[in-house]
């Protein structure tokens, strides 16, 4: 626990006390330890952080610096009786053992008649004898409120572009340095009339790394996070960022995408849809291939929305964006190491550690590297009807980039051998594409067959977007069924999907 003892210019004292080791301290809302009322404080002034169970303050470029026994420090760790001068104000701070008496939070020295003690003890009796719902209730709504107060505090540390974080027609907010600001909106570029100051885009960059606990330093200049909302937010600093510290906001879409609204931006057709359904229910292994900003995720979300409710999905991701409607769901999370380079839990960890939870469905939101070997492998054993995307820009492509990643998990595997798990693992390939004219479309359905001749991947186009011109700036076009039959149409007609079945009928007569 860290605690700040606080004394004002007119003699006042407070005591706060934290269960996080990263304090923001400063002038404005939204900071741990506000100092609204002092003079000579910057708006976001000094940061603290417990490292090695030892205090470091660190000046954030502020104005009238930071001081520690009347010598201006930009980074130092304190000693037990060291004091801090932000301003007119001093502070001293302790870290004291979790198990220890808690230090008042937020308020004057305690004068009650009731100890600490008594109140912890009270409280410990509380969650042992009230209802596991009254519990749960008050576990919900101290998350939310953790969760409230930090929104409150991000939209003062992000305030120079806050109006298009809440707008609905910016998907992205791209910031490149403090004063070069462009946004995404409805799928074109724009550069904004915003800025801000070194110190502010540093100060909201620390509070975001700080509210999902992890650090940016010059050992660790990169992170990659989300907002409450689900955003997701890039970091990188410099000087691996040239420009300054950089930022990428790509926001969460207040409305899922359905499959309505996917036929309604003629992304994909009816037709496909019938068949994607079939897939699923027939447990087919499904990869979503595409390139950046192609809609793979989103994409993902909609077909996994077709797995039957009565089924137990595990989603496995570096940073959570799939919001499946299922019941029972149990996501899974990557996590980063700490500063000595401990405890990471990557994907692939994650992976092997859901076989032995038993899943009817495994859903990796994107193979990046060793796991893409671990995942072949549980498709190939039993683990059917799994999901996951992969950056290709081609079918054949996505099985070649998935064959290169599993090389990375350092296992030697004979060509034709690693080729055989690829093909017989993965069934459907669904590719997406961003288009010249900033539009997303499926451009193929595609299904893996058996390794040919040469080793060479054999892939089928069932469904293809098939472009016929431009008119108005936009890319006119229709999907259409190749007239390739699928091999397994006989697995549909045994299951009754005569819907899906009847489509291949014609095609499967005349072959």
């Amino acid at each position: 626990m860290l605690v700040v003892r606080v004394e004002e210019p007119d003699g006042a004292e407070r005591t706060l006390s934290f269960e996080k080791t990263t304090l923001m301290i400063g002038r404005t809302e939204g900071n741990d330890v506000c100092l609204r009322s002092s003079k000579g404080v910057s708006r976001y002034h000094a940061r603290a952080d417990v490292e090695d169970g030892v205090v470091v303050i660190q000046d954030l470029d502020s104005t009238n610096g930071t001081y520690v026994n009347s010598d201006r420090v930009q980074r130092k760790a304190l000693a037990l009786d060291d004091l801090v001068m932000i301003g007119d104000v001093v502070l001293s701070f302790s870290v004291r053992d979790d198990e220890a008496e808690p230090a008042v939070q937020d308020q004057e020295e305690d004068t009650s008649s009731v100890s600490q003690s008594e109140l912890l003890a009270a409280e410990t009796a509380w969650k042992e004898e009230a209802p596991v719902s009254e519990r749960r209730s008050a576990e919900v709504s101290s998350k939310t409120s953790e969760i409230d107060f930090y929104w409150s505090a991000l939209r003062n540390f992000l305030s120079p572009v806050w109006d298009y974080i809440l707008d609905n027609d910016v998907t992205e907010v791209m910031i490149n340095g403090p004063s070069e600001i462009y946004v995404e909106r409805k799928g074109h570029l724009f550069k904004v009339e915003a800025y801000f100051t070194e110190a502010e885009l540093k100060a909201a960059v620390l509070n975001i790394a700080q509210y999902v606990g992890r650090r940016v330093t010059d050992e660790e200049p990169y992170i990659d996070a989300r907002l409450p909302d689900g955003s997701r937010v890039a970091v990188l600093m410099p000087p691996c960022s040239r420009k300054g510290i950089s930022v990428s906001i790509r926001k969460f879409s207040s409305e899922a995408l359905t499959l309505e609204k996917l036929i309604q931006f003629q992304s994909l057709s009816e037709e496909m849809i019938t068949f994607l359904k079939a897939a699923v229910e027939l447990r087919k292994n499904i990869v979503v291939s595409g390139g950046t900003s192609s809609g793979k995720t989103s994409l993902l979300n909609v077909v996994s929305g077709l797995i039957p409710v009565n089924e137990r999905i595990i989603t496995i991701e570096d940073a959570a964006e799939l919001q499946l409607k299922q019941e029972h769901v149990l996501p899974m999370e990557t996590r980063p190491p700490d500063k000595r380079g401990r405890g990471q839990i990557t994907i692939r960890d994650l992976v092997r550690v859901s076989l032995r939870m038993r899943p009817d469905r495994i859903i990796v939101g994107e193979i990046r590297g060793g796991e893409a070997l671990d995942l072949l492998q549980a498709m190939n054993t039993g683990h059917s009807g799994s999901m996951s995307t992969v950056h290709a820009s081609s079918p054949p492509q996505a099985l070649t980039r998935l064959e290169t990643l599993a090389l990375f998990s350092g296992i030697e595997i004979p060509v034709r051998a690693l080729r055989e798990q690829v093909s017989s693992a993965i069934d459907i390939i669904v590719q997406a594409a961003r288009l010249p004219d900033h539009t997303r479309k499926v451009t193929h359905i595609s299904e893996v067959g058996k390794i040919g001749e040469g080793d060479v991947y054999q892939v089928k186009d069932i469904f293809r977007f098939n472009r016929t011109g431009m008119e108005s700036g936009k890319i006119t076009g229709h999907h259409a069924w190749t007239g390739e039959v699928p091999g397994w149409i006989g697995e549909m007609e045994l299951a009754g999907l005569t819907e899906a079945a009847a489509m291949f009928c014609r095609g499967a007569n005349s072959k």
